[in-house]
Formats: structure tokens, sequence, C-alpha cells
């Protein structure tokens, strides 16, 4: 792109997809699945799927924070702006929730049904909710860019990050009566979530012609292709029908199913962050007439 370009065409950021960015994209997704399946395990009381949803946010995303960052040892100066930094809010939201939750840990294991035990899975819920959907607000609190710029991003990822949850957990293992609700409350959330898409897709035709412009990159080519076989079809129905006919035919998951759920979810999940970072557009400046 030529130097005044931007100043008349629609800019894609590359700075959150593309190369080193690529880093964001999955820190982002992995922070929203940490987070997702630490509440669903705390719903669940599956002390194991804890323990891997504390690794993922552990290793995994702060793993990638680290990577990205040009300087790791002075990454912790991002925590001094939580009054006007979303990202600063997130890293601290990352720390409060590894030191909660590895605490609660310490006490399901070693002092089951204390007050301390109740105490940290609090905090370690608040903090992990946190976790979960604080990527989205710091994409919806980007005036410059009107397709992350709404209040229904968030939720996509609370919806994301809570089916992604419960698709772990249920690897991680569930009894019968948990398998059933698990089975529920996922068919209830694919249904939202592919509402909730259609109508943020449908909103943002409407929402002036930068946000058009998002919508039309992200429904043709290889984006479209990605968000209609990645997000749609592999991430929403798939598990949706494999639930539907399981939940009415009375059956049980067997393991081949789960994993199938599972990495399903996890592909829906990525495809639909990826999108949404990759159609990220900033409008001209000037107006030109064709």
């Amino acid at each position: 792109m030529k130097p005044y370009e931007w100043m008349v065409k629609y800019t894609p950021q590359k700075v959150w997809i593309e190369r080193k960015g690529l880093i964001i994209w999955l820190s982002m997704y992995f922070g929203m699945f940490g987070g997702g399946a630490y509440l669903v395990s705390l719903y669940f009381n599956n002390l194991a799927g804890m323990f891997i949803s504390w690794l993922i946010v552990l290793v995994i995303k702060s793993g990638l924070h680290v990577a990205h960052a040009e300087k790791p040892l002075k990454l912790w100066r991002m925590l001094l702006r939580p009054r006007t930094s979303w990202i600063s809010r997130g890293l601290i939201l990352t720390v409060l929730f590894i030191v909660f939750s590895a605490a609660q840990l310490a006490f399901s294991v070693g002092a089951p049904g204390t007050v301390g035990e109740l105490i940290f899975k609090v905090l370690g819920g608040i903090a992990a909710f946190g976790v979960m959907v604080y990527a989205g607000f710091v994409l919806s609190y980007v005036g410059g860019i009107p397709f992350w710029n709404v209040a229904v991003l968030p939720a996509l990822f609370i919806l994301w990050g809570i089916l992604s949850g419960l698709s772990l957990v249920s690897i991680a293992g569930l009894d019968g009566g948990g398998v059933k609700t698990a089975m529920v409350a996922g068919i209830v959330l694919s249904a939202a979530a592919l509402v909730v898409i259609v109508l943020y897709l449908w909103t943002e035709t409407y929402g002036g012609p930068t946000a058009k412009e998002s919508v039309r990159e992200l429904t043709r080519g290889s984006l479209g292709v990605l968000w209609g076989i990645g997000v749609i079809f592999i991430g929403i129905m798939i598990p949706l029908a494999v639930s539907l006919i399981t939940y009415f035919s009375g059956s049980q998951f067997n393991s081949s199913l789960t994993i199938l759920i599972f990495l399903c979810e996890m592909t829906g999940g990525l495809a639909f962050t990826y999108g949404v970072l990759k159609v990220g557009v900033y409008g001209p400046l000037i107006t030109t007439r064709v």
C-alpha cells in the first residue's frame, strides 16, 4: 500500500493477526478456552478439568504473551494501567486467575470442603470469567474498527468459551447426570451462538460502510470458506446435530463422540477468533466517489 492510500481506502489491521501477530490470536483463543473450561469445571466440581484449564492459562496463554513481547522482562509494566487499558486489566486478571486457582486446587486436594476452598473457588471463578471475556472487551473498545466496536462481541467470547469448556470437561470425565446436563447445555449454547452470529453479521451489514466491508470480507473468498465451514458447520452444526441425535435417542456420549465434539469446538473457536481479527479494517479518512 502506498503511503497515502490509507486515507482513501479501507486499511486492514495486521498487528494482531499477521506474522508475529498470530500469537495474539492464539493467546486470545486460549484465554477464552481456559477461562470457560475452569468455570464449567467449577460448576461440575471436576478437579481434573480445573487443573487442565489452569495449565492452559498458565502455560499456553501466558507463554504466548511472553513469546509475543519484544522485551519479556519488562512485560510487567503493562500491569500498571488498569484504569485506562483493557490489555492491562486482562494481564492482571490472568495473574490473579493463576494465583487464585492454584490456591483453590491446593485446598481442593489437601483440605476439601473448607472455607478456604470455597473462598478461592469464588475468587478463581471471578478471575476466570474475566480471562474468558476480556479479549472481547479489548476488541469492542477499538473505536476505529466498527466491526469490533460492538457490545455483542464479548457475549460471543462467553458463548465460545463455555462451549469449549463443556467439551473439555466432558473428556476430563463426568458422571451420568453431569453428562446429560452438559449435553443439554451444549445444545442450548450452540443454538444461541448460531443466532447471535447471524444477528451480529446482519446488524453490522447496516452498521456503516466500514462495518459492511468487514462483513463482506468475512463472507466471501477464503475467509467465507473459513467461517462457513470452520465456524458454522464444524464448530456449531456438527456438535449440535450429534448432541440432538444422542439426546433424543436416549443414548450416551461415548469417548469417540466426546473427542469429536471437543475437536469441533476447538476448530470453531479458532476459526471464529481468527476471522474476527482478520476482517478488522479501518475506514478511510476521505470518502471518494467512483
